[in-house]
């Protein structure tokens, strides 16, 4: 490495003593000396980053808690049909209240409670049911005895709307098909609920993104006084499951 003496003394041997020159190899040799202590702290540099990240994670730890990406547990511990889970999963979010139905099912829904209140029969209207609150199999018909699969795959089906005698029964189903309706296998799922309320004479009524309110009311209005004339029924068969 060239120092500032051996610079000058090439300088001058050369004849290169211009005021210019000179000072320039004063400045390159501070340059040098710079550029060696540097490399003299990159160790305890490189040192001190290593230190800090392994210090850097349970630190965070204990001021901040997990990181939110480390917050859910591992995969195993993540079987939402455990309750335990499902506490947990519960406990670490906020919940606030949401409307039960959009607009266009609200305004459904007036029309249907319109009906109930004009046949004046013990009708009433529910929202947002569970296929499976409403049907169940009939006992050992299928022929190796596995119901379960028939009731889980209705379960997790919704009917918009049912509207329930005075005994609880199901007396008529109706579907509201929004324009948003028809979105990945809604054509499927709309089959499962039309095959199941079909096999235990269920009316289902579809109502369409536009229709019209005076042809929905008369056609509920129909299904409910037909329901309604079917003759009286012992109350207490309807909910011991004996059947006529």
């Amino acid at each position: 490495m060239i120092n500032a003496g051996s610079t000058e003394e090439f300088l001058c041997h050369w004849g290169l003593t211009s005021p210019i020159l000179v000072p320039w190899a004063g400045r390159m040799q501070s340059f040098q000396d710079n550029l060696t202590d540097l490399a003299s702290i990159i160790p305890t540099m490189v040192f001190l980053a290593v230190l800090g990240f392994l210090l850097l994670g349970p630190l965070r730890k204990i001021v901040f808690g997990r990181p939110p990406w480390r917050r859910w547990p591992p995969s195993a511990a993540s079987d939402v049909a455990d309750p335990r889970n499902q506490l947990e999963f519960v406990s670490r979010v906020r919940f606030e209240t949401q409307p039960l139905l959009n607009k266009g099912e609200f305004q459904v829904l007036l029309i249907l409670e319109k009906v109930a209140r004009e046949v004046n029969d013990g009708f009433r209207v529910m929202a947002q049911t569970s296929l499976g609150e409403i049907l169940r199999p009939v006992r050992g018909t299928w022929g190796n005895g596995n119901d379960d699969l028939a009731y889980r795959s209705i379960n997790s089906k919704r009917a918009d709307f049912v509207i329930v005698d005075r005994f609880g029964i199901a007396a008529l189903v109706v579907e509201y098909q929004g324009h948003g309706h028809y979105q990945g296998n809604a054509a499927l799922r709309d089959a499962v609920k039309r095959e199941a309320l079909t096999n235990a004479g269920v009316t289902l009524l579809e109502v369409p993104a536009r229709y019209n309110r005076d042809g929905v009311a008369g056609e509920v209005k129909r299904v409910l006084l037909q329901h309604g004339g079917r003759g009286a029924e012992d109350p207490l068969a309807r909910f011991t499951g004996k059947r006529p």
